[in-house]
Formats: structure tokens, C-alpha cells, sequence
């Protein structure tokens, strides 16, 4: 009998030790996300749970913006560039059970097209990043094979797919949820959505039959923690593993913790203030390049960014391949700035709004912070600037209305690493009102920004960019401030996360906790 009971207590402390095996990792954000439909939601928060739920029919390689096959296998591009055909990787299924196939995957595309009764718009506001703005056609050439005819060649086309934004949705899952769809993601990632208490986390699964290989932790956690000292002090305490949105702020105190790691690196940002060029006084060229001359964009860098950025001397930052190292970055020069409002028509300056998220992003550490410096600096030429503050999800949302009058903190970070990323995802007038949202429109900056995404040679498209940086640096649709390099807090038991150049989440299933 004695035997018998020692066997049961060997056999239930073996259950409680694998109960206590399994593993939580935490990754606090700054902002809740505004949806997990990767064709319907465009901004980094929503992406960095989304990188983790959803795959691409191409991926990154891990650490960089290089494109290697993610659920197709191999695809090839015709001579005249615009025929690509894709193969699918055989034996993937979403996380409801549906089986990924060519036909399933062209549905998903197809709801792009307003036409179609089941249209992604009819679900709500939706921001897309139009990868497929010249498509001229798709089909299921057979279950395995997908073929794509484009309109016109580009350049960006192949490493825009690889993109969180063209995560690959499950058309069962879409077809029976619809606009719940957006709070109730089903892809074919490595994790698995469970549950999303707004305002609060988002607790995703383990997806065991991840086709590139089962989670190294059973559960993932995006916690939302806006205030950045409640969450340093959550990563020492060893209930935040991961700090996404860093905090200028608590940089010096994470330093002295023997616990945490900063890591960083170049990062493919740019940050600054933008102006709504097509309102007054924001018309004139020579007020927006006032306001760049009014701005110590060196003192702000150096002293409020705490070394993690450099002053931005084009619209490309630094790490971007066809960056011009020669620009001359808009010098501090108060008596210059003067001089160009009073010949625009204001020699005492003038009053406006500037539009502020609270809490820090990736492409800007300092948050609100920023615009309180700005603010600052403005003032001293006689440009009175009111500061109001918004969550990230209302800021976006007016922001990206079109309505919006006045100037705003404005970011991004790059999904692809290619210059069409930045350049006409910022500054082409067909991007407005998402994402060119100081409604810059230079018509010939327009056509060369469209010639450049429509070439293939890398020579010739820097050619054109060279130029481009050129002109929308003198035009100043922005108050150019820095680029700053990718940073986030991990505590010493992380092991195997790696930065990726895009900001996102990826190859989290390779993560790790280990004491």
C-alpha cells in the first residue's frame, strides 16, 4: 500500500511540476491596438501583436529586412515584371482548422475590392497600405499556386508582401465574423489569439502546429502600460519581460539594474513634427521652413533623446539605402526664422495647435516630451504654440481624418526597408489621408516617387530618390528632428529575441525564459 501511495505522489508532483513549467511571456506597449485585421489596421501597436498571429506568403529573415519564403515556399517573377507566381507551402492550417490553400487566399484578397459582397469595407474605417494598388488581376492557378499580374512593375512589390499589414487571414474565420473579426484575429502564426480585455492585455496561445516550429513559451502576453515608470518598475519586479515602447525616461535607471539589457540598434525611423500643408498659415513654404530653422533639433537629440538618435538631414533616415549623407539638415537659426515669417506676412509670429500622443513610441522614446520642447523652441519666434494630448488611437484617428488643421507629432518606422516605404508612403499625394497625413502634394515629387516604385534596377531608383530627398527637405512639409535607433528593455532570462529593423514582434516562437 505504502508502495502504491509513493507511486500516486511521484505521479501528481510529476503533474504539478510540468504545471508550473509552463511559461508567460510579458510584453508591455505603450497603447492599446485599434484592431488585429492586418488588412483593415495600420498602425505599429496593432502590428506588434499581429506579427505574431498572422504569416506572409514571405517573411524576413530574422534580425533584418531580407525577404526569404514564409508560406510560399519558392515564386517567380516573369521577365516583364509583372507576373509573380507563388507555391505554396503544402499542409498549413489557420488556428481555426481551415486548411490554407490558393483558392482560400484569393478570397482574402478579393475583399480589398469594394465590389465584393464580402468587402473589408463593410466593417468599419479602414487604413490599408494599398500594397495592391496595381493589381490588375489574381487567381488560383491550383491549390497550391497563386499568380498575381500587376498593372505596372515595382520595385517594393516582393518585400511589401512580407509586411504585417499583408498578413495572410483565414477566409473561414473572416467570412463568418466579419467586423468581430478585427477583435477576434485567426491566422496561421505562432501564436493563437484566447482573449483581448481592452484597455488591459492581450493573451495569446502557443499554436503547437506553427508550421516553422512549436513556441518555445506556451503563452504570450501584450500588456498595455501606458505610464512608462509603472512599467520599469514591472520589469524589475519580473512581471514585464519585454519592454516594446521605451521610455527616454527610464533609460538611466534601467542602465544600473543588473537584471535588464537594453538592447539597440540603427534604426529605419524618422520623427518630427508635421504641418497641414493645404491650411494657413502651413501653405506658405517659407513658414514651414521657419519653423525648421526655429528648432534646435541637436540640443533636443542630444539631450532629450540621451544618445539614441541622430538629427535628421533628409526625409530618409540614415539606416535607409539611398539616405544622401550630403543634405544639409535645417540649422538652428532663430534670426532666420524670423526673417521668413515676416515675409510670409507674420513678423509677430502666430498661434496654432500641436496635437500630441501621451505616451512614447518606438520612433519616439520621448513621447509628449517632444512636443513640450518644440513648443519651447517656437515661442522664442514668436509662434505660440497650445499643446493637447491624446491617447494614440484618438491621436491616429484625427490625424488620419483629413480634417485636421494645425501641427502634430508625427513618426513612422519602416515596414519593408525600402526607400518607396518612407518616401511615397509619407510625402505622395495618393497616400493621403492615412498616411501622408501633412497633405503634402508636390505634383512632380508625386511623379517621381511613382517612377521610382515602378523600376526595378537599385541604381536608377536612387537616382530619383537622391532628387526627391532633395526637394521635400527644401519644400519642409515637416519639422525634420531625428531618426532614433530601435531600443527595448528585456529582462536576462529572455533569450533568443532578436531585433528587427521594422519594430515588429517576429520570430517570437524562437523566444525563450530561462533561469
Amino acid at each position: 500500500m505504502k508502495r502504491l501511495l509513493s507511486i500516486f505522489c511521484l505521479f501528481f508532483a510529476a503533474l504539478a511540476g510540468n504545471a508550473s513549467a509552463q511559461t508567460t511571456l510579458v510584453v508591455a506597449i505603450a497603447a492599446d491596438p485599434t484592431g488585429l485585421d492586418p488588412e483593415a489596421v495600420l498602425n505599429n501597436t496593432s502590428g506588434f501583436v499581429m506579427a505574431t498571429i498572422y504569416d506572409g506568403l514571405v517573411k524576413y529573415k530574422s534580425g533584418t529586412v531580407e525577404v526569404e519564403p514564409g508560406l510560399a515556399e519558392s515564386w517567380s517573377i516573369s521577365p516583364d515584371g509583372l507576373t509573380y507566381t507563388f507555391k505554396l507551402r503544402k499542409g498549413v492550417k489557420f488556428h481555426d482548422g481551415t486548411a490554407f490553400d490558393a483558392p482560400g487566399f484569393v478570397k482574402t484578397i478579393n475583399r480589398l475590392d469594394k465590389s465584393d459582397p464580402d468587402t473589408i469595407y463593410n466593417t468599419g474605417p479602414v487604413e490599408n497600405f494599398n500594397t495592391y494598388a496595381d493589381l490588375a488581376a489574381i487567381k488560383a492557378v491550383d491549390d497550391s499556386t497563386v499568380e498575381f499580374k500587376l498593372k505596372n512593375p515595382s520595385g517594393p512589390f516582393i518585400t511589401d508582401l512580407a509586411m504585417v499589414w499583408n498578413g495572410v487571414v483565414s477566409p473561414t474565420a473572416y467570412n463568418k465574423l466579419k467586423k468581430e473579426f478585427r477583435t477576434h484575429p485567426v491566422g496561421t502564426g505562432a501564436f493563437i489569439f484566447k482573449e483581448w480585455r481592452q484597455g488591459d492585455q492581450i493573451v495569446l496561445d502557443a499554436n503547437p502546429n506553427y508550421w516553422n516550429g512549436k513556441p518555445k513559451v506556451d503563452r504570450l502576453v501584450f500588456k498595455v502600460m501606458p505610464d512608462a515608470q509603472a512599467t520599469l518598475l514591472a520589469a524589475k519586479r519580473g512581471d514585464v519581460h519585454i519592454i516594446g515602447d521605451v521610455s527616454t525616461q527610464t533609460l538611466p535607471a534601467a542602465r544600473t539594474d543588473p537584471n535588464l539589457v537594453i538592447l539597440s540598434q540603427p534604426g529605419l525611423t524618422v520623427n518630427g513634427i508635421a504641418m497641414s500643408n493645404d491650411a494657413k498659415p502651413f501653405d506658405d513654404k517659407r513658414v514651414r521652413q521657419a519653423l525648421n530653422y526655429a528648432v534646435d533639433k541637436d540640443a533636443i537629440t542630444n539631450s532629450l533623446y540621451q544618445g539614441l538618435a541622430v538629427t535628421m538631414n533628409s526625409p530618409l533616415p540614415p539606416a535607409q539605402w539611398p539616405h544622401d549623407p550630403s543634405l544639409k539638415a535645417y540649422p538652428y537659426d532663430p534670426a532666420k526664422a524670423k526673417q521668413l515669417l515676416a515675409e510670409a506676412g507674420f513678423p509677430n509670429g502666430f498661434k496654432t495647435e500641436l496635437l500630441s500622443y501621451s505616451s512614447p513610441r518606438g520612433y519616439n522614446p520621448a513621447g509628449a516630451e517632444l512636443s513640450v520642447a518644440v513648443q519651447g523652441y517656437l515661442q522664442k519666434v514668436g509662434v505660440e504654440a497650445t499643446i493637447r494630448k491624446q491617447e494614440m488611437g484618438a491621436f491616429l484617428a484625427e490625424v488620419r481624418s483629413g480634417k485636421y488643421q494645425g501641427i502634430f507629432t508625427a513618426g513612422f518606422s519602416g515596414d519593408n526597408g525600402d526607400p518607396d516605404n518612407f518616401l511615397y508612403t509619407l510625402f505622395a499625394a495618393p497616400m493621403m489621408p492615412t498616411n501622408d497625413t501633412s497633405h503634402y502634394n508636390n505634383p512632380e515629387v508625386n511623379k517621381m516617387l511613382l517612377d521610382a516604385k515602378r523600376l526595378a534596377d537599385p541604381a536608377k531608383r536612387i537616382e530619383i530618390y537622391k532628387k526627391a530627398q532633395a526637394i521635400i527637405l527644401d519644400d519642409a512639409p515637416w519639422i525634420f528632428v531625428n531618426s532614433v535607433k530601435l531600443t527595448r528593455i528585456a529582462r536576462k532570462e529572455v533569450k533568443g529575441f532578436v531585433l528587427n529593423p521594422t519594430q515588429m514582434f517576429l520570430d517570437m516562437e524562437k523566444v525563450s525564459l530561462e533561469k
